[in-house]
């Protein structure tokens, strides 16, 4: 298993071959992650090779079943409750541009196990909108691919290769056919047994088939000490709290790779990947992507928060609003050097 202190900062600059699979860059350490003098006003106007241009948006078929109404956001029926984030189109818009965002980190690639030729039978966990499972059907015509999620808010076309179901992850599964791949990204606030979903995983796959992870590790962190009084920080705390009473463990990502060899999976394979939330980093491509996670969190403040704060908190709701405001102008300010790492991990399920 790799150092779980590795991380990756972009660089397209970097002059050392690729040991990664799909041509990923070389692992820094996170101290690598310098920050930059600069302006404040600095603007990133080129465009990041290899970004996704399907947007599964455009044509959303919502009627299938209903929804759950609160606060001004809706939320899934199926399962009322289980899953803490919205569904309607805002949420649905902040997916597609979050993929966007992971997209981009892997220069275009879509996943980073080494499957080969063997991807025959796909099965996306957590689907959301479709964008990730229809891209890789579109990418990859001879395999079938499956996505699955509490909410019906796929497209109401795609691929004949790719199939939607509405279920959950955390139910025993029952497909017919064994997986080569099993796909889960941003799951950190989905699972109370994220090891249970694993297991399920592991029982799923055809020998020699593989699992990843991409998840990120919350709260954000510093690289630099944050202000006294600093929201960000703060909504943090908030955060994991509320999260730790509705019994979920949203910081569990950095204990994938351990669970992962618990429940049998080899070659369990880890990396970080560490992203500035605004350009206060060194680096051209850093700062870009900084700048499109920087988007992707101020788009993520209120349908992260608004269910947990007022659920289990006991807040009203303006005053998560009016909390979120200060916290977007923390995310915003390039004095404060505030990143977010993630895991991204692959493992295999033996032969025999």
């Amino acid at each position: 298993m790799a150092d779980p202190r590795n991380t990756i900062a972009v660089n397209p600059d970097n002059p050392h071959p690729p040991p990664h699979p799909q041509g990923l860059a070389d692992p820094v350490e996170l101290d690598q992650l310098e920050v930059d003098e600069i302006d404040d006003n600095w603007d990133g106007d080129s465009a990041l090779g290899g970004m996704s241009q399907f947007s599964s948006t455009q044509s959303l078929n919502s009627s299938i079943y209903d929804h759950v109404v609160e606060n001004g956001r809706t939320y899934h029926r199926f399962k009322e409750g289980k899953y803490l984030l919205p569904n309607d189109e805002g949420e649905q818009r902040r997916l597609d541009y979050q993929h966007q965002l992971y997209t981009a980190v892997l220069n275009g690639k879509f996943f980073i196990s080494p499957v080969g030729d063997r991807l025959r039978n796909v099965l996306d966990v957590g689907t959301g909108t479709g964008i990730w499972a229809i891209e890789v059907g579109l990418d990859h015509p001879g395999a079938h691919v499956t996505g699955i999620d509490l909410s019906p808010i796929q497209p109401s076309y795609a691929p004949p290769n790719v199939t939607f179901e509405i279920c959950d992850a955390e139910d025993e599964w029952s497909f017919r056919q064994p997986f080569d791949l099993v796909h889960m990204r941003a799951m950190v606030t989905c699972f109370k047994n994220p090891r249970a979903v694993f297991e399920e995983a592991y029982r799923s796959l055809a020998p020699g088939g593989f699992i990843e992870l991409r998840d990120p590790i919350l709260p954000f962190q510093f690289r630099t000490a944050p202000p006294e009084g600093c929201a960000l920080q703060e909504w943090g705390t908030k955060l994991m709290e509320a999260a730790e009473r509705s019994g979920r463990d949203w910081g569990v990502a950095t204990r994938y790779a351990q669970m992962l060899g618990d429940v049998g999976f080899a070659n369990v394979t880890e990396r970080r990947e560490a992203i500035a939330l605004s350009p206060w980093v060194k680096g051209s491509h850093n700062k870009q992507l900084s700048l499109l996670l920087q988007q992707d969190i101020v788009n993520m403040l209120e349908p992260v928060s608004m269910a947990l704060f007022t659920r289990v908190l006991g807040w009203e709701a303006r005053r998560v609003l009016e909390y979120l405001e200060a916290v977007k102008r923390d995310v915003l300010n390039t004095k404060i050097h505030a990143f977010s790492e993630g895991v991204h991990i692959y493992a295999q399920k033996p032969f025999r």
